[in-house]
């Protein structure tokens, strides 16, 4: 039977755009509730790694997945707007949103306003369910303070590189005009860290350091590239192929120096690392170093939890719900683990399937 109320998705990155896709692809309407001024989540600010041909980085997905859901007639996206409360009672939810103060873009100017509606004032919906896809956030790296990120010109975190690479400005990385540039990969920033709670692989670390590390040298073939590491994640055919096509122009060590500091040459900077053959400590002077940061749970998963009632996993993302058990809400996507683009688009799709063969849904039916 044909579902008359809507489907509540919170959150308007790609595992929120896919669910509010498959929703509306099989007739549910759907309200899209956005935290911030406009939709897409962190992907949409990614560059397209692509160098002689594509390298599977799924930016291009992002963006055209957004495009499709904003021209959707069955999808109305809020932004701007955040949940206040929800309760569920008599066989629907009941949810409240009310506008984010000082969004960048809650007034409905620019992106906002051509990206939905900018959400003014509080709304109550009735929904069937509700779809928790609130996203991740970055580890911030300024809290490992012997790296100095934002001290030194020569840090950088790997989502700096992506926006140069974005905006085409590599010609502005620190040395860029020399003829021998140096830049070295620190791979797991804020992840594999168990004394501050987060031991876990943030999943994506790896594959981005050496698709930007590509990109790099697709456009700067002067620059000569190290990637330090801890375990180096290259799973999946494509990507391993990938990464046999990058050996011999990068060099890889295992181990991640610790601290930056500032060189005696000019503007390079120094790290100390154990040299893998001979077991010495080496120092070597380089004009970039590259934070690969990690994911974290969204800001605002204590909150939500408590909202929803869906409990914390131990190192405090949402934990996975499904509509089991009369449960109304299905957490997809970064909110629940780190994962990629196809990993919280395939979450995404399953928890849709789960709800349509949950209702016995049918399009049009």
């Amino acid at each position: 039977m044909k579902r008359e109320m809507p489907v509540l998705v919170l959150g308007g990155g790609v595992a929120g755009l896919t669910a509010a896709e498959e929703l509306a692809r099989n007739g549910v309407r759907v309200l899209l509730l956005e935290k911030q001024g406009q939709v897409g989540g962190h992907a949409v600010r990614w560059a397209c790694m692509a160098t002689e041909r594509c390298q599977k980085c799924s930016a291009c997905v992002a963006t055209d997945l957004k495009r499709r859901v904003l021209e959707n007639p069955l999808v109305e996206v809020y932004t701007g707007g955040t949940l206040e409360g929800v309760t569920a009672e008599d066989g629907a939810v009941k949810a409240r949103a009310v506008p984010v103060p000082e969004n960048g873009h809650a007034a409905g100017e620019g992106r906002g306003a051509r990206e939905g509606r900018a959400l003014r004032e509080g709304l109550t919906w009735e929904v069937d369910a509700v779809f928790v896809a609130a996203g991740f956030e970055t580890f911030p790296a300024e809290q490992k303070p012997m790296l100095h990120y934002r001290e030194l010109e020569a840090v950088i975190t790997t989502e700096d590189l992506d926006r140069v690479i974005l905006e085409d400005r590599l010609g502005s990385l620190p040395s860029a005009g020399s003829p021998s540039p140096r830049a070295a990969f620190l791979q797991c920033i804020g992840s594999r860290d168990r004394e501050a709670g987060r031991d876990y692989c943030s999943q994506v670390c790896c594959k981005n350091s050496l698709r930007l590390a590509a990109r790099l040298l697709h456009e700067r073939p002067e620059w000569a590239v190290t990637v330090f590491y801890i375990d180096l994640q290259v799973f999946g055919k494509g990507f391993r192929e990938f990464y046999r096509a990058l050996e011999g122009r990068i060099r890889v060590v295992q181990g991640v120096p610790s601290e930056v500091l500032p060189s005696a040459e000019g503007k390079l900077v120094s790290l100390v690392f154990e040299e893998p053959a001979t077991g010495e400590l080496k120092t070597e002077a380089f004009d970039l170093v590259v934070l690969a940061v990690g994911m974290l749970p969204p800001r605002d998963a204590s909150a939500l939890s408590g909202l929803l009632q869906v409990p914390l996993e131990r190192r405090g993302f949402l934990r996975k719900t499904s509509g089991t058990n009369g449960s109304r809400f299905y957490t997809v996507g970064a909110c629940r683990a780190p994962t990629d683009i196809p990993g919280a688009r395939r979450q995404a799709m399953e928890a849709v399937g789960h709800y349509l063969a949950r209702h016995k849904y049918s399009p049009g039916g």
